[in-house]
């Protein structure tokens, strides 16, 4: 439920505006006997030209339910919202000169409120803040009646912030370990997703229902969140991760849009593998070479 609060001059041309019977119906009044806006109009002034000091001597306000819970409320029941949302506002509904008028030629039924501000005593409510000290007693109401409050709606949406925060972070975190397992090297899908899990990172395969394999979500161990894989970046989907040299054990029967990233992978794999063996002999020769020279070195000092 949302509410809005302000003090005004409060023309006849809001109480036009307000007091429409081809807008919707009247609620709720009191200290008010006219028929029409221009004798409740009247009626309201009369007491205000008691004060003259005051500029803005009306209060207007609007309660607005949710859509489909105002769609549900009786008369009766908007009645009892209005009478509990005044006393939360510290004013006292059989005290005060006022009109409430809902309007409901639109989908999104709300409540219009005329209050004067002017008291039968001439003194003025205190309208500092009147904005906003209407809030609380908005959100307030709207919890003891079982609706949406404006200020729930807004702390879901912060905790929707944060969870796309957290899940941002979450989505950074695993694709820094990807790349981390990328730069090890791995020879194979197998031992790349087997890296991952000591990582911290678990692969669940999507199947479908030929049993084909077409791709995986992700699930962090520790927050036990889940992701598909693409969404993390695209470099983790499936068909990517094939393409980049990690070929999947035969024994998996892939869907028949990878096949081809199947042979790219195999390919890539053994080229891979030629490098890491060819390398792996260099260093092998190259430790030889040098305990060669080392024993050279060393002859002559053994031959004295």
């Amino acid at each position: 439920m949302i509410s809005k609060a302000k003090s005004c001059i409060g023309g006849f041309s809001l109480f036009q505006y307000v007091i429409n019977e081809n807008k919707g119906y009247e609620l709720f009044r009191n200290g008010v006997c006219g028929e029409t806006a221009l004798e409740i109009f009247q009626e309201m002034k009369i007491i205000q030209d008691q004060n003259q000091r005051a500029k803005n001597k009306l209060f207007s306000f609007v309660l607005s339910p949710n859509i489909e819970e105002g769609k549900r409320m009786t008369k009766t029941q908007l009645k009892n919202l209005l009478k509990d949302y005044f006393l939360d506002l510290g004013f006292i509904p059989e005290k005060e000169q006022f009109l409430a008028f809902v309007h409901d030629e639109k989908q999104h039924i709300h409540i219009h409120i005329l209050m004067n501000r002017i008291q039968q005593n001439f003194q003025l409510h205190n309208d500092h803040f009147i904005g906003l000290r209407a809030q609380w007693p908005a959100h307030r109401t709207a919890e003891k009646f079982g609706l949406i409050s404006a200020k729930q709606i807004r702390i879901d949406k912060i905790n929707d912030a944060e969870e796309k925060s957290v899940q941002k972070s979450l989505k950074t975190e695993i694709f820094k370990k990807h790349q981390q397992v990328l730069t090890g090297n791995p020879l194979s899908l197998e031992n790349y997703i087997s890296r991952m899990y000591k990582l911290g990172i678990s692969f669940i395969p999507s199947i479908t229902k030929q049993g084909q394999l077409q791709g995986f979500r992700l699930r962090d161990q520790e927050s036990q969140e889940e992701f598909k894989a693409s969404d993390i970046h695209k470099s983790l989907s499936l068909k990517n991760l094939l393409e980049v040299g990690l070929p999947i054990s035969n024994d998996v029967e892939l869907h028949q849009n990878l096949l081809k990233s199947q042979e790219i992978a195999k390919e890539k794999s053994r080229e891979l593998k030629m490098k890491i063996d060819a390398e792996e002999k260099n260093k092998r020769e190259e430790i030889n070479n040098r305990e060669n020279i080392k024993n050279q070195e060393y002859k002559p000092y053994f031959h004295r």
